[in-house]
């Protein structure tokens, strides 16, 4: 999907979670969220990946076809911090998110600082599911 009109919507949504089981199952809940939009989420089941992906490597996507980025905050390769932190190096542009099973208000600030958008924890209740789902439309609708 390559979408060069930056005026249309991006309807792909990038879950950067490396634990299979629980990517999968909060990927089919976003896209259930808000598929009469046609959003898709893509997984990224690596921080290496999403290194790759905002340094122009990744021969499947490139950042500017994602309308939204969620980055798991605890990763095995890397951090979701580490990589907010390299999307700011980088000057993305696309809203990013921190998505976590952690509700911490110092990484919460620390995430803001950082250039997050917003700060989700999974599976806390359905308002936040409703926060995600208003976020997600917020920002993917031009």
């Amino acid at each position: 999907m390559e979408n060069n009109d930056s005026t249309s919507p991006k309807k792909l949504i990038l879950y950067v979670e490396d634990e299979d089981i629980q990517a999968k199952l909060f990927a089919k809940i976003i896209e259930n969220e808000v598929k009469d939009r046609g959003h898709q989420v893509i997984i990224f089941n690596s921080g290496a990946d999403f290194i790759d992906l905002v340094n122009s490597r990744n021969k499947n996507y490139t950042i500017e076809q994602f309308g939204i980025i969620l980055l798991d905050l605890a990763m095995h390769d890397f951090s979701g911090i580490a990589m907010l932190k390299e999307a700011q190096d980088k000057a993305i542009k696309t809203p990013i998110a921190i998505f976590s099973a952690r509700e911490d208000e110092a990484l919460k600030k620390q995430s803001f600082d950082l250039g997050a958008k917003d700060y989700f924890v999974k599976g806390k209740d359905l308002l936040e599911l409703e926060r995600l789902r208003s976020f997600i439309i917020d920002n993917t609708e031009y």
